[in-house]
């Protein structure tokens, strides 16, 4: 069978050309047919795009060219014209944003460094819900893959954000918007399919309810085939996915309007693992059948009050269950999240909130890893108050403060202070930043018991290296220092400029206790690791990005970011922090997107992204290069062909990832067809 999954695969990106070729000169207009998409934001003048709004910053809108951050937002037009599949491989358009594809199915994805499978200093939301995992710290990058077409837009923070959002958003804040369901009437069906991407489809419709309200339901189904090994053979990585879901908005009356939006999903996957965590010369590699299911629900009530101010209230309800090297883990969980924002006389704007989150997380005993107890229950209480001050026409202050209580780590503060400077009618901005964040411990790092390694010594003698969670683990914090510059140099041209230096201490590291004799047959020899806190860092860089349009239909933009990274060890410290340095810090992405309109309605996008080699890492630079061709035809049809990874037959982005063997990611081409009714 797979075999001939193959042939179809090598047939498709030929066979799609064609039929792209063949109905290049239809047109399709159905008389019911949805509405275009919205207007191209990439055809508005540079200093419009300044002016776009964000809310992720300070909870609340603010003008791009008054954000006291370094953030960088995705749009409609941005996904639409990306020729992306999956949430990981939009996020590489974001400058400072580390993407590394381990397999078929997983991702590291890190901002300004610590890059790792479970990536523990960047919190993900998604529409206010925070899919940061409290078991193992990081996200599951495979559960979150929804349509992308339903995606209004993505704000990534680089940077600290915990003044508003919390603890782990350390490094960066990933914020993803969903649409109304009021922009997404009528019909839509979208397929695919192609070399590695083998089939996918999705098929979303939407509707009036009477006048005040609408809805839409929608559902997705993906199969992806095996990425390479280094020896040339298949990984054994495939993906298959399920995943339905819907969406309800409603204006109440003037003051009020009310959402609700739930979704359910199915993963299946595969990956190559070694049998011990720590390699040794009698390691045994074997395939993994992974499996994960789950949903949420999320309600949300907007309420403008008499004077104007305006509060909101959400809550949702999120349970997931999955098996991973190993270990049935499960977890619940339940949040509530109460907002309120006013301004206080003419100059001050004020947001303040409050938010109660309670996670119940089961991880039964697998054949390496355990959870001391195996259930355990967690709150975290939170406020925060965020106070924009307009001190004169041309310079913004704003001063955040939040304060959290957690099971692990008790009460912690997360302050901020922004500044802001932007005359009435300049194109330039000049903002800076000081702020205070902190990683808060996972299950893992408190109650995780695991084998690390079994090495025979003897015929009745062997080492066992087991590693133990440390129930006094300290939170890793940092404190930060930012400067930025935006300006619109002329109107077709705008420059984003960011600097940083970051210390960090309390940084995690492993640390090794005294060796036990355990008597048996065979006879043990007990090597215990304990998580502790004797790491501390400095980091330093900075980012620019450009925004160019030389004529109407050709945009381009390039993008460089810089790291440099300083990891010490506390005097008494016998762990080791070198390992991180040569995965999770690359010194230097480069990244160069284009996008031409041609005539005929047709449409050529292209997509260059370069990380260097990491320092005394063994993955050397890599590139990677991605094109579109796509034509619209009509108001209701739009076709194109993808390539991805064009550069090379099989790239190697990541390597090994705990005991999870690294694969190479392949070249790919797809077509897929959009049909809207």
């Amino acid at each position: 069978m797979r075999a001939k999954l193959c042939n179809c695969a090598s047939f498709g990106g030929l066979g799609i050309l064609c039929l792209w070729l063949a109905i290049g000169s239809l047109s399709i207009r159905p008389a019911s047919a949805q509405p275009p998409p919205q207007p191209d934001l990439r055809q508005l003048d540079v200093e419009d795009l300044m002016n776009l709004k964000v809310t992720s910053v300070s909870k609340s809108e603010q003008s791009l060219s008054r954000t006291a951050a370094a953030i960088w937002v995705i749009n409609q037009e941005d996904i639409r014209r990306s020729g992306a599949t999956n949430v990981p491989d939009l996020l590489r358009m974001a400058p400072g944003v580390d993407v590394e594809q381990i397999n078929a199915n997983e991702w590291a994805i890190s901002v300004r460094g610590f890059n790792l499978r479970y990536s523990n200093k960047v919190l993900v939301l998604i529409d206010g819900r925070t899919v940061y995992t409290p078991s193992f710290s990081g996200v599951f990058w495979e559960q979150i893959d929804m349509p992308l077409g339903d995606i209004d837009r993505i704000e990534v923070i680089r940077g600290p954000g915990a003044s508003v959002w919390g603890a782990n958003a350390v490094n960066g804040v990933i914020s993803i918007f969903t649409k109304s369901a009021k922009e997404t009437k009528g019909g839509q069906v979208t397929a695919g399919g192609g070399s590695q991407v083998y089939g996918f489809g999705q098929m979303r419709y939407g509707g009036a309810i009477g006048k005040n309200a609408a809805y839409r339901v929608w559902g997705k189904a993906v199969k992806t085939g095996d990425s390479g090994m280094p020896d040339g053979s298949a990984a054994n990585d495939h993906w298959g996915r399920g995943h339905g879901g819907f969406r309800a908005d409603w204006d109440a009356t003037p003051r009020d309007a009310f959402s609700v939006q739930g979704e359910l999903f199915g993963n299946e996957t595969s990956q190559t693992r070694r049998e011990d965590f720590i390699p040794t010369p009698f390691q045994r590699t074997f395939h993994e059948e992974q499996d994960a299911a789950g949903g949420n629900l999320v309600a949300r009530w907007d309420h403008t009050l008499a004077g104007g101010s305006e509060a909101s209230l959400q809550a949702y309800y999120d349970r997931y269950r999955r098996t991973d090297i190993g270990v049935p883990e499960t977890l619940r969980t339940l949040d509530v999240d109460f907002q309120h924002h006013f301004t206080a006389g003419d100059r001050q704007d004020i947001v303040w909130g409050l938010g109660y989150r309670n996670s119940r997380s089961g991880v039964s005993p697998g054949y390496a890893v355990s959870f001391r107890p195996p259930f355990e229950s967690a709150s975290l209480f939170s406020g925060f108050l965020q106070d924009q001050i307009r001190v004169t026409d041309s310079f913004w202050l704003t001063l955040g403060f939040k304060l959290e209580h957690n099971r692990y780590t008790g009460l912690q503060a997360e302050p901020s202070i922004r500044m802001a400077w932007n005359r009435p009618g300049s194109r330039h901005a000049i903002w800076a930043a000081a702020s205070k964040a902190n990683r808060q411990p996972s299950r893992a790092d408190t109650s995780i018991e695991s084998t690390l390694q079994t090495l025979p010594l003897g015929p009745d003698l062997v080492q066992v290296v087991r590693m133990y969670g440390n129930p006094n683990i300290l939170d890793e914090e940092l404190r930060d220092y930012e400067l930025g510059y935006r300006s619109d140099l002329t109107r077709s041209l705008s420059a984003d400029v960011v600097t940083f230096l970051s210390f960090y201490r309390h940084l995690e590291t492993i640390e090794q206790q005294a060796i036990t004799i355990v008597p048996g047959s065979p006879t043990r020899i007990e090597v215990p690791l304990v998580y502790a806190n004797k790491a501390r860092a400095v980091t330093y860089g900075g980012e620019i990005s450009l925004n160019w349009r030389p004529f109407s239909r050709l945009r381009i933009r390039p993008g460089y970011s810089y790291l440099h990274a300083t990891l010490r060890r506390d005097a008494d410290s016998r762990g080791l922090t070198e390992d991180v340095l040569s995965t999770g810090f690359p010194q230097n992405i480069f990244e160069l997107r284009s996008s031409l309109n041609l005539p005929g309605r047709t449409e050529f996008d292209q997509a260059l992204y370069y990380t260097a080699r990491l320092p005394g890492g063994s993955i050397p630079g890599h590139a990677r290069l991605d094109l579109r061709l796509g034509r619209r035809l009509g108001e209701s049809t739009e076709v194109s062909i993808v390539g991805q990874n064009l550069l090379r037959n099989r790239t190697t982005e990541y390597g090994d990832s705990f005991n999870i063997i690294g694969a190479q990611v392949l070249r790919s081409i797809f077509g897929q067809v959009t049909w809207r009714f």
